[in-house]
């Protein structure tokens, strides 16, 4: 059973059978899927043309434009606000997952974490702004730290000030996120308070050394998963941090992605590790990921262990080098259209673009269980150890667990995966026409990531709907 089944029956009590998107029960399609996806991909092709015809008529200024909103004292007062409330939280978490009740269903630990502060938070940070680093608790941890350290004396602070290996990169930032993914779906008790605390201080340690040797502004540009994924993430939202302390800018959503410096090789594969394991999230659940396991013991019986931690983190592993090196192909064949550049240039030029797909799966795959879920959080609120606290009246609180049902996400994720990738298609389209400077090569640039996008989309769709759509099968028809 993978970590979000789990998640869903300890913390709302439903059956153990409840499918991936929180729902005991599937959507019966008015029509079959393939019309859904048929037309998904059609709709992805129709916006490659559109864009060809519309966007070099757009004006930058209108499509790419940006807006500077002076706050004043209020903002660095938000910010304090925000690093008390994060660290407060996060000692809170770490207390109730040591402290309080084994029981996820009345532990405050699983919802904050899981819930909260990795689904809820990166949904925030892609569609409004990257919050992340005014309640980032470990780095709030280490600036009060350092800023101790230095009014008593120690000149440099904390920092040893270690020169962090360029050649390194983020890569440490890929596998720790690839880890991530592993320990959420593949790790049975993630939703285990004292399990997921122990892990989230071992990341406390690791994170704080990390910043202590390179610095903080160099960890967490390069080592820090949390700090360099929504940082990705805040680069599509429409809120910014301004040129000061004061203030905050405001622009077209996705301009930050074409603004954006190329990213390093290391990055790239961190933005596919980003579509990748919410892919793999939704495909552990599904009938394929059983058939692949089959095979997979078949050929390689040493892969197989009573709880099938290898096999998952070889799936997870394996989903995320199919889609780099369906990233690379693609890259290699716009060097035949546009021979002028190479397939390492072409990457770097595209990577970004595909942030907007990672935030539609996102959104497909998470958004009912942050609705549905995230309410739990008024009871534990209250109530945060489970041991029969009542501090703001509303521990008796029962989540509504019919507010998103299967027909209301199925639609939802429909439009996110289709939106997702019709706004990559579109971003792309720009920045090809920025950087070739006419609109022949710009098309001729952008065709193969069309047609990547097109096989994206399809996949992306089939998976999503295998938990929560109703397939018709041989006995069903017989019992029409």
């Amino acid at each position: 059973m993978t970590r979000a089944c789990y998640a869903v029956a300890a913390l709302l009590g439903v059956p153990a059978s409840a499918y991936a998107h929180a729902f005991d029960q599937r959507y019966d399609l008015p029509a079959p899927l393939s019309y859904f996806v048929t037309g998904a991909a059609a709709v992805v092709v129709l916006s490659f043309v559109v864009a060809q015809i519309v966007v070099e008529h757009t004006r930058p200024s209108v499509a790419t434009g940006t807006r500077q909103f002076h706050i004043g004292t209020l903002l660095p007062l938000c910010r304090i606000v925000a690093r008390s409330v994060g660290l407060l939280l996060f000692a809170i978490t770490v207390i109730a997952g040591l402290y309080g009740t084994a029981d996820p269903l009345m532990n405050l630990a699983p919802t904050a974490v899981w819930i909260l502060g990795w689904i809820g938070l990166s949904l925030v940070v892609s569609c409004v702004g990257n919050i992340w680093p005014a309640l980032d608790p470990w780095r709030t941890s280490f600036d009060l730290i350092d800023t101790l350290a230095r009014r008593a004396g120690i000149k440099n602070g904390i920092s040893l000030g270690w020169r962090y290996p360029a050649a390194v990169g983020v890569w440490p930032a890929v596998a720790l996120l690839l880890a991530l993914c592993w320990f959420e779906v593949a790790y049975p008790q993630a939703a285990v308070p004292y399990r997921l605390v122990s892990v989230l201080l071992a990341w406390s340690v690791f994170t704080l050394l990390g910043m202590v040797c390179f610095g903080a502004d160099k960890w967490q540009t390069n080592g820090d998963v949390f700090a360099i994924y929504f940082a990705t993430l805040g680069l599509f939202a429409p809120l910014a941090a301004g040129h000061d302390a004061h203030s905050i800018r405001g622009r077209a959503p996705g301009r930050g992605l074409m603004t954006a410096p190329a990213p390093s090789t290391a990055l790239i594969g961190f933005v596919i590790a980003m579509l990748s394991t919410v892919l793999f999230d939704g495909l552990s659940s599904g009938q394929l990921w059983w058939v692949v396991q089959t095979e997979l013991t078949r050929a390689a019986p040493f892969l197989l262990d009573t709880n099938g931690y290898r096999l998952s983190a070889v799936g997870l592993i394996g989903v995320w080098l199919a889609f780099l090196s369906a990233y690379a192909l693609t890259c290699a064949l716009t060097t035949l259209l546009v021979p002028r550049y190479d397939t390492g240039q072409i990457a770097r030029l595209f990577a970004l673009t595909l942030v907007p797909i990672a935030i539609g799966y996102n959104i497909a795959h998470n958004c009912g269980i942050f609705l549905v879920q995230g309410q739990q959080f008024v009871a534990l609120a209250s109530d945060p150890l489970g041991i029969k606290w009542d501090l703001f009246g509303t521990a008796n609180f029962r989540a509504d667990i019919g507010l998103m049902d299967a027909r209301v996400t199925w639609y939802v994720a429909l439009i996110a995966i289709v939106g997702g990738h019709v706004i990559s298609v579109w971003l792309a389209h720009r920045l090809a026409l920025r950087e070739f400077g006419t609109r022949r090569e710009a098309a001729l640039a952008t065709i193969p990531l069309t047609v990547l996008m097109v096989v994206f989309t399809i996949f992306s769709l089939s998976v999503i709907a295998e938990p929560m759509v109703k397939f018709d099968t041989p006995e069903s028809n017989k019992s029409r």
